[in-house]
């Protein structure tokens, strides 16, 4: 799709170039914190614009190529997730940091196919350590770019991303999107350590060119997860209660409704009303699904 691919960039070059990103929303919170349950229940506002997994699969050719993209997609997609019974579909929500790795090195889920580097790429892309100035001037740069594009796509709405990545990059993103709103889901560490493994080990296995050992990314996962809450708990004091909430996933799964109203409530959004039958018709759909138990230790 090269040909498409390069008519794309040439004729939404200029366009996607001059529009601004509009107050994005921001969902963070380690991996397997919830951050994707409430992603697909905030996007039934259709006041916002999540980014699909058309956007994020094939970033390229997600606006002149979309059609045959989106068929393509559609049978190369598992219908669930490797990791759970979560449903895949070109159309639903997906996080933005599929795409930047597809369109370029800067991202940590290069991770995925290279496991040897996962800690170096986690340092340099997560935490935003040890790179030079010139890589990350070229990672913001893709990834501004990339919002801009999802942006112009949406029109009007508002973006609401969801990527974990972003939980150690709240400096940053803050500089970028003075308005940017946060929402950050946290859980139970132990529950989120070994559904983290569980994740990326599944993800690893049907990605990596290269072997890996199952006990290191124990251990990765491991100071992983205490360097991002680190530099969360250090980041998030220059946030507000006019742009941070911060969420249980305990309290999400017990009463998503709720959940919902009080974020409308303390970011003084309307729309909860036009959107209430979206929520609880989602709700509905939802409400069989069981988080996975782990009966065992698998990651200290």
């Amino acid at each position: 799709m090269f040909p498409l691919a390069l008519f794309e960039r040439i004729v939404f070059y200029l366009p996607i170039s001059k529009t601004t990103v509009i107050n994005p929303v921001f969902i963070i919170g380690h991996w397997r914190s919830g951050t994707t349950y409430l992603h697909y229940l905030l996007s039934q506002d259709k006041s916002f614009y999540a980014p699909t997994n058309l956007d994020a699969f094939v970033p390229e050719v997600n606006i002149l190529g979309g059609a045959l993209a989106k068929k393509i997609l559609h049978h190369r997609l598992p219908q669930t997730r490797p990791m759970d019974d979560v449903e895949l579909h070109p159309d639903l929500p997906q996080e933005e940091e599929f795409a930047i790795a597809n369109l370029s090195p800067y991202s940590f889920y290069h991770a995925l196919t290279f496991p040897d580097h996962f800690r170096k790429l986690f340092n340099q892309f997560v935490l935003l350590r040890n790179s030079s100035e010139k890589k990350l001037l070229r990672w913001e740069k893709v990834y501004t770019t990339y919002l801009k594009k999802i942006q112009y796509k949406a029109g009007k709405k508002r973006l609401l991303l969801k990527n974990p990545v972003n939980t150690a990059r709240i400096q940053t993103l803050l500089k970028l999107y003075p308005d940017a709103k946060f929402i950050y889901l946290h859980r139970d560490p132990t529950e989120v350590k070994h559904s983290t493994f569980r994740m990326f080990h599944a993800l690893i296995k049907i990605n990596t060119l290269q072997p890996f050992d199952t006990a290191q990314l124990k251990k990765d996962i491991t100071t992983c997860y205490t360097e991002m809450m680190e530099v969360y708990e250090n980041q998030r004091t220059i946030l507000t209660p006019e742009n941070l909430i911060e969420l249980s996933y305990q309290d999400l799964l017990a009463n998503p409704a709720h959940v919902v109203a009080s974020i409308y409530s303390q970011f003084q959004w309307k729309g909860l009303e036009a959107n209430q039958s979206n929520f609880e018709r989602f709700i509905e759909n939802q409400k069989d699904y069981k988080p996975h138990l782990y009966t065992e230790t698998i990651v200290n």
